[in-house]
């Protein structure tokens, strides 16, 4: 059978059958004890428990800067003073010790972490995203708030992701989202082992990113947003300071520029960049799209403006890959736009991204597509090699509702909206190149940090599963209930989630819809 014929049946049946009736029973019951989301690969209960003291001495026995900070927040934020892990007589006094340690195995990968908890707590991996990982495994055995006597099972834990790449696409040109929501997420996403923040930075609606070499795009396009959304932009400085925040916490952030289309605010900054006839060039506030477009007829311009662009992007995102969007747009050059800026992305040495509809061009294979409609025919790339990040809007756009009929959600892609249950159920095995997920919040009608957080939670804890577990382990009863039990985690982060009933949540007075 082919891949396009597999593709299709797959689509087909996800969309009737149940995430509990497609997922094998997960083999390590003892994983539901312990509420830990994502499932681990490996978990092996050892019998007794270990009592954290009051003082915990931390041991590094390598250079793990983010996971000991990370490690060292976690304690403190439980009342757990944590000793100096330089002095030998501290260590060895200390009623409880912990250790980070870089190992030799192979097969952990780059990610993969194991966490043993017996005497003491031993965390290893070969990489800090492994440590990383094992820190917020430890951080969810944990109590979310101070107790007076904390008791953790005594158990083994060997875990590795399914996938590189699991992720979040953010929107913040329709409507912005400040920095300091932007931190909020990350520190979100870093507990449920989530690792990429893609951030849709430019469109019709807003230009998000300072360009200094075309400082009016944020003088003029930074003040416009979707109509009742929030304007607004970030400074280059602001968006290093968002990168290292989230390296320190095993996230990359793969910044878009959205060309050749969703370009309004871009050329109503910059009117030359429209064709000579182009007539509309005012700031845009409204929900239509694939109305803009760079004037592709005019390559003197356009070129040397992206070019001038992207130099400014990849001298803030270290990310080894750059988004270019190229989605929602119809144009006879269109392809020749498209392998144009792949390559310039390649001489710049960085690995292009575009939606599904750029598989048209003519490019390299190791340009990735993002996969976004459920019924485009991306075989052909496939085919040819291209990796594939899997966004199907009826799985993964969690714009839409949490369930059908929500008010201020769409249900364009899909009418019954996205509920937690259809999102888990989502099987990436048929798509043999893909490197992963990403779950989408569009911000058309997610104008406060309140609603951005009803949309995200806990949706985004089940798309963490979904990338990280492999499908045959994962069951939607048995995520239900470990995620059920991590709500008192949420609540310490202060998360605005929607209380989804599959979960036994229940909202209170002040749960926005």
């Amino acid at each position: 059978m082919g891949f396009k014929a597999v593709l299709c049946g797959m689509l087909a049946v996800a969309g009737v059958v149940s995430g509990s009736s497609a997922a094998a029973v997960a083999p390590e019951a003892s994983a539901t004890a312990v509420h830990l989301v994502p499932l681990p690969q490996s978990l092996t209960m050892r019998g007794g428990e270990l009592r954290f003291a009051d003082t915990v001495a931390v041991q590094v026995d390598t250079q793990s800067p983010g996971a000991e900070a990370a490690l060292e927040a976690t304690l403190e934020s439980l009342g757990i003073a944590v000793a100096d892990a330089g002095a030998v007589s501290d260590v060895d006094d200390a009623p409880t010790r912990i250790r980070l340690q870089r190992v030799d195995d192979p097969a952990l990968g780059d990610e993969g972490y194991r966490l043993v908890i017996a005497g003491d707590v031993q965390l290893g991996a070969r990489t800090e995203a492994g440590l990383l990982h094992a820190v917020q495994t430890l951080r969810q055995l944990l109590p979310a708030q101070p107790q007076a006597d904390i008791r953790l099972p005594r158990l083994e834990i060997v875990d590795a992701p399914a996938y590189r790449w699991r992720g979040l696409s953010l929107d913040v040109a329709r409507s912005f989202l400040p920095v300091e929501y932007v931190e909020r997420t990350i520190d979100r996403m870093a507990l449920f082992k989530l690792n990429r923040l893609h951030l849709h930075l430019t469109d019709d609606q807003g230009w998000r990113i300072e360009i200094k070499r075309w400082p009016k795009l944020v003088e003029i396009g930074g003040a416009s947003a979707v109509k009742g959304g929030r304007s607004g932009w970030y400074t280059q400085d602001e968006l290093r300071h968002l990168v290292a925040y989230a390296q320190a916490r095993g996230i990359t952030i793969v910044p878009e520029i959205d060309v050749p289309g969703h370009v309004q605010a871009a050329l109503a900054s910059y009117n030359e960049l429209a064709c000579d006839d182009e007539d509309n060039l005012a700031p845009y506030s409204g929900l239509e799209v694939g109305f803009s477009v760079l004037c592709l007829d005019k390559p003197e311009v356009v070129y040397p403006f992206v070019q001038q662009v992207l130099e400014e992007v990849l001298a803030i995102f270290p990310s080894q890959e750059i988004h270019m969007g190229g989605d929602e747009i119809k144009h006879p050059l269109y392809g020749e736009f498209v392998a144009h800026t792949a390559r310039m992305v390649e001489d710049m040495g960085r690995t292009a991204i575009f939606w599904e509809e750029g598989s048209v061009a003519d490019t390299r294979p190791d340009v990735l597509f993002q996969f976004w409609n459920d019924g485009y025919d991306i075989a052909a790339a496939v085919e040819e090699g291209h990796r594939l990040i899997l966004s199907p809007c009826s799985y993964f756009y969690i714009d839409h509702g949490n369930y059908a009929g929500q008010p201020q959600t769409y249900d364009w892609c899909r009418k019954e909206g996205v509920p937690l249950a259809r999102l888990y159920a989502f099987d990436p095995t048929p798509f043999p190149t893909a490197v992963g997920i990403e779950a989408a919040l569009w911000t058309e009608l997610v104008h406060t940090d309140a609603a951005a957080d009803n949309r995200l939670w806990p949706r985004l804890a089940a798309a963490a599963e979904v990338a990280w577990t492999p499908k045959a382990q994962r069951r939607y009863e048995d995520f239900v209930q470990r995620t059920g039990a991590l709500r008192p985690h949420l609540d310490a982060m202060g998360i605005g989630y929607h209380p989804e009933p599959d979960l036994g949540w229940q909202p209170d007075a002040a749960t926005p819809d």
